[in-house]
């Protein structure tokens, strides 16, 4: 009989060591979601920053392309528009690469989150069947 105990308790500490180990995973997991959210925000600004370098380069082209041909900067209807048309799609862009950052940061937020949760709910499993098990040796 003590042997028996001696190998239920055996497997019961091998069983809560699986749990921490299971939980360390999640964690780890956990930490590679917030990287990524991390990233996720580094690459939205640039993307940010790209659209408005390219934005600049757009307007001074279209600056330097109508004063080649003799149009006053600031005089022609057609090209204040065109000016107005490329800011207007800038814009557009900078927002909806905001707005794609924001997603992809919250959706990283809440894998991350959803890891830590698993690595809580893998724990609080070790313990109680570990838990159990001792009361089920000690009832023997």
């Amino acid at each position: 009989m003590g042997a028996s105990v001696a190998l239920q308790a055996a497997g019961l500490f091998v069983g809560l060591q699986a749990a921490k180990a299971q939980a360390q995973a999640y964690e780890a997991q956990a930490r590679a979601y917030e990287e990524q959210k991390e990233m996720a925000k580094i690459e939205a600004s640039q993307q940010e920053a790209d659209r408005r370098d390219m934005l600049r380069r757009q307007l001074a082209s279209l600056g330097t392309s109508m004063s080649s041909q003799g149009v006053a900067l600031g005089t022609s209807p057609s090209v204040l528009a065109l000016a107005e048309d490329e800011k207007k799609l800038a814009k557009n862009d900078i927002a909806n690469i905001k707005l794609m950052g924001l997603s992809n940061r919250r959706k990283y937020a809440l894998s991350a989150s959803g890891a830590r949760a698993g690595a809580s709910a893998t724990r609080l499993g070790g313990f109680v069947k570990t838990a159990t098990g001792a009361a089920t040796i000690i009832e023997t």
